[in-house]
This record gives C-alpha cells, sequence and structure tokens, in this order.
C-alpha cells in the first residue's frame, strides 16, 4: 500500500514537475477514438513537439471531440483559445473556403498522387486559410478514400437509385451524390450509427478504417470503392498562437507537424489494410469499384465549376487543380 501510495505521489510530482518546465501548453483536438489513425498521428505530434522543443511545449490530446465539435474548435482556434486541433476538410470549409480545392470529386487517381498534390499545395494553401480562419496547416493527413458502405449490393449507378444515403453536411458531398441521381440525407456524425441501425438511412461514406472503429460492420452489409473523395484532414495550429511562438518553437511545431503527418499517412495504409481483412472475416461483401466507375467519375467532375465560388474563388481553383493535376505526372 504504502509502495503504491509512494509511486503514485512520484507520478504526479514528475507531471507537475513536466508542467512547471513547461513554456507553453498545446491543446490538441480531434474527433475519433484512440484506434482512429487521427489520434495515432496525434500522440506522433505531441512525441515530436516535446522532443523538439525540448519539452518546453507540452501537448495536450482531447480526442473524441471532448472540447466539442469540430467547426467550433476550429472557431476557437481563430481566436487563439485553443492551440491545435485535427478535422476534417469539410468542417474546416465554413472557417476557410480555400481549404475545400481537396474535396473536389476524383480530384485523385490514386494516394501517391495525393500526397503529392497536398504537399504542394499545403504552402499557398496557408496563404490563404490563415487570412480566412486564422489557422496554419502544418501538413495535410489522409485516412484513404471514402467508400460507401451500404445494406445492399451497390455495383453500378442503377443500384443506387432509391437508397437514401448520409453524407456530411457539406455542398460537394451533396451535390456529387445528387449528380448521381439520389438525393443524399446531411447528417451530424453522432447520429449516423443510430440512424443505420434504425434502417433511417440505408447507408453511408467514409474510409475503410471508420468502418471498423465505428462498427459499422454491425449494420452494413456490402462495400463499394467509389473513389470519389480521399477523407483529408489538416493537423491546423492557432496563427495567433504560433506567431507568438518564438523562431525556435515555431521552427520545431512545423518540423513535427510535418513528421506526424507523414507518420499518419503510414499509418493510415496500414489501418485500411488491416480494416479491409478484418471487414472480410466478419462478412462484409467488398465489391470493389463500382463496373461503370467512368459514369460516376464523369457526373462527378463535370460540377467541379459549379464548386469554384464556394472554396475560394475561380482563381485560386484553377491555380489548385492545376497544382493537383500537375502531381499526376
Amino acid at each position: 500500500m504504502f509502495k503504491s501510495t509512494l509511486a503514485a505521489a512520484v507520478m504526479v510530482l514528475a507531471g507537475s514537475q513536466f508542467a512547471l518546465s513547461a513554456d507553453y501548453t498545446m491543446r490538441l483536438s480531434h474527433g475519433d477514438n484512440e484506434s482512429n489513425p487521427t489520434h495515432l498521428t496525434a500522440v506522433k505530434f505531441k512525441e515530436l513537439v516535446e522532443q523538439y522543443t525540448d519539452n518546453k511545449v507540452e501537448v495536450q490530446i482531447y480526442p473524441n471531440n471532448s472540447l466539442g465539435a469540430e467547426t467550433e474548435v476550429a472557431q476557437s482556434l481563430r481566436m487563439g483559445s485553443v492551440e491545435a486541433e485535427i478535422l476534417y476538410t469539410g468542417n474546416l470549409m465554413p472557417l476557410a473556403p480555400s481549404a475545400g480545392v481537396l474535396m473536389l470529386p476524383y480530384a485523385y487517381k490514386s494516394t501517391e498522387q495525393a500526397h503529392k498534390a497536398m504537399d504542394a499545395l499545403l504552402e499557398p494553401l496557408n496563404e490563404r486559410i490563415t487570412q480566412e480562419a486564422g489557422v496554419r496547416a502544418l501538413g495535410l493527413m489522409e485516412k484513404g478514400f471514402r467508400v460507401l458502405t451500404t445494406n445492399k449490393p451497390v455495383e453500378t449507378l442503377e443500384d443506387l437509385k432509391g437508397l437514401k444515403i448520409r453524407v456530411s453536411p457539406n455542398d460537394i458531398a451533396i451535390q456529387t451524390f445528387k449528380s448521381w441521381g439520389i438525393e443524399p440525407i446531411p447528417m451530424d456524425w453522432a447520429e449516423v450509427f443510430p440512424a443505420l441501425q434504425q434502417r433511417v438511412i440505408d447507408g453511408q461514406e467514409n474510409p475503410y478504417t471508420t468502418a471498423i472503429s465505428s462498427r459499422f460492420y454491425e449494420v452494413q452489409s456490402d462495400i463499394t470503392e467509389i473513389h470519389y473523395m480521399m477523407w483529408t484532414g489538416p493537423l491546423i495550429v492557432s496563427e495567433r498562437v504560433f506567431q507568438s511562438y518564438p523562431d525556435d518553437i515555431k521552427e520545431a511545431v512545423v518540423k513535427a507537424g510535418r513528421e506526424a503527418v507523414d507518420y499518419g499517412r503510414q499509418v493510415s495504409a496500414e489501418k485500411t489494410e488491416e480494416a479491409i481483412a478484418e471487414l472480410k472475416e466478419r462478412g462484409v461483401n467488398l465489391h470493389g469499384a463500382p463496373k461503370d466507375e467512368e459514369k460516376w467519375q464523369a457526373a462527378a467532375q463535370a460540377l467541379w465549376p459549379n464548386f469554384y465560388d464556394q472554396i475560394g474563388g475561380a482563381e485560386w481553383a484553377n491555380q489548385a487543380v492545376d497544382i493537383i493535376k500537375s502531381s499526376a505526372n
């Protein structure tokens, strides 16, 4: 009893000494659980920031939206009352429309191209979102292409018709699904699983890893790789807070952010393969790409000019599209 009490006291003392030795505290919020690549990226970021700053910066991680919904926390970053966040790009768009270029449907043909494009877009994107939302992206992580989970096989556009599909409350996703001949249902994330369970909706779209971490295999029988959009999520910091740091801390935070995102991409690839294997074991039917995928792609890409006004204007959209296209070479 005495030993355990002493050990606990030592741990508390050590923690308080670390807190006292840290010059800065960085709270990092995200919306996923501890098994998700988002959280593993956050943990790597914490490790690297504390290492590269010699513990001058302490990073505290708040998973599962424990500091608030993603858009709310992004607003807090603008004010400087929260320091960092990893969030879905679609939830940054209300504050930083220019980030929407990452969500153009069928922009990427492969994961490799997506990484090249996102890395090339990072600096020009920061020039815009620091002004639009008061946040700076340290890196752009991804969790793979969003796949369509349903309670029946979907192998053609015809199979999709009549299904009630949940999409994130984002106009790009909404209009893309409308171009495929259905009326999608925008719905907050917290409502999705019970809605699937109660058959209020027939399906949803998210990466393979989400189908595991959110246990969608319990309520969905089929998956189609529609490839229309990659889940992208910037690791952002408050620009107001970032500019308050001395130069050595800024450099350390930027370096840690980029390395953490690279790590997160690697973990995401590994977790995706694990998720696919587990879904097969659980009896989920994986159909691969639609048999008429070119029809899905043509309908969605035809919408691109319609989105330009809401993603920062035609000039920026064309600049970003050129960067994305050049990354395919």
